[in-house]
């Protein structure tokens, strides 16, 4: 390991998650029974039968699922329709850098909302409903990126009744929540507001990113605004992998890939708390139950900017904590720890050389 660079810089699936075998011999089967309609232009929601399948996974119609190029390109279709320059948006603070990016992009005031360990402070958020409703507020409310956070039941169960007060969306972005490894999951922002809440998701952290399958669940009528723009934008979406995805989801293939993936992150999100409690203790750091990451606060007099300056002569490839908040200087001190891609050993020895650092 001496010389080699560790990189805790994204959270990438390693090459051994992914179900390639499977994937080839159903894209091939999906081509051969569907390849006029999988090959030729497709102004539509998405691939009829995958709409279907993941409709009755939603408890939803095939008319209130659109499948798109990944979910952030459905994210920021998103953006594009529901706001306009000036209108608020709020997101976690910390929250997914892209998505932030996105509504930046849109002319959006970019609110972040602490989070909590239990989810995003309710207290914080009503007193920025006073300042201001937002058009929307932007959520992962399943093991956050890049904290790692989920938001409880009475937490959801606030923030809807509150979206329904106020008249605001939730966009709940959940590519993360098929990988619970324990403790027992939380009902949908989508099951408890079917109306108030667009759903986002994909199959690129269960599957396998290359595929840019994401897709979003909602009311009808908003899924219908988002298929014409989409369609505007496109023309239609990738339809090879949607097939490809369908008949793997049509042959039952998913529920063991999950069990096979929460075999492999299990022991690697154990190593990176284990390797912090024992080496790190005077820092402090999410606790997730599932998903990609752990977010770490720095020790006092640490901050990011210092810690990247020297990630390169301790053999470490780190992200910059500052650009998941919406206001830079509250990340200072915050680094994600991506346990996806690296093995127990290797978070062992990396977390010994951020140590070494400090």
């Amino acid at each position: 390991m001496a010389g080699q660079i560790i990189d805790l810089s994204r959270g990438m699936p390693p090459v051994k998650a992914f179900p390639t075998g499977d994937l080839i011999q159903c894209g091939e089967a999906a081509l051969r029974r569907d390849p006029n309609v999988l090959l030729q232009y497709g102004r539509s929601h998405g691939y009829a039968h995958l709409r279907e399948w993941l409709g009755q996974q939603h408890g939803v119609g095939p008319d209130q699922i659109l499948i798109g190029n990944s979910s952030l390109e459905i994210f920021s279709f998103i953006t594009q329709t529901e706001l306009k320059p000036g209108d608020r948006a709020f997101v976690e603070a910390p929250s997914y850098d892209r998505a932030v990016t996105l509504l930046r992009r849109a002319g959006a005031e970019v609110v972040g909302i602490p989070l909590e360990e239990d989810g995003l402070s309710l207290m914080v958020l009503e007193d920025e409903l006073r300042k201001g409703v937002p058009a929307l507020i932007y959520l992962i409310s399943d093991f956050n990126n890049p904290m790692g956070v989920t938001t409880s039941l009475e937490k959801r169960t606030q923030l809807v009744a509150l979206a329904e007060e106020y008249d605001f969306w939730i966009v709940d972005d959940a590519p993360y929540r098929a990988l619970r490894y324990l403790g027992q999951d939380v009902p949908t922002f989508l099951s408890l507001s079917p109306t108030r809440v667009l759903h986002m998701s994909s199959f690129s952290k269960v599957l396998a990113p290359g595929l840019r399958l994401g897709y979003v669940a909602g009311p009808t009528d908003k899924i219908a605004s988002l298929a014409e723009w989409a369609v505007d934008t496109y023309i239609g979406p990738v339809l090879p992998t949607q097939g490809m995805v369908y008949e793997y989801c049509r042959r039952g293939l998913l529920p063991s890939n999950l069990e096979r993936l929460k075999d492999l992150y299990l022991p690697r999100l154990q190593a990176t708390l284990s390797a912090l409690e024992n080496q790190l203790s005077q820092a402090s750091w999410s606790k997730p139950e599932g998903g990609f990451y752990v977010g770490l606060t720095l020790p006092q007099g640490n901050t990011i900017a210092n810690l990247l300056a020297r990630a390169g002569e301790a053999g470490l490839k780190l992200s910059d904590g500052r650009g998941f908040f919406s206001s830079p200087v509250d990340g200072n001190r915050f680094l994600r720890i991506p346990f996806c891609s690296v093995t127990p050993e290797d978070m062992e020895e990396a977390i010994s050389r951020l140590v070494r650092i400090l």
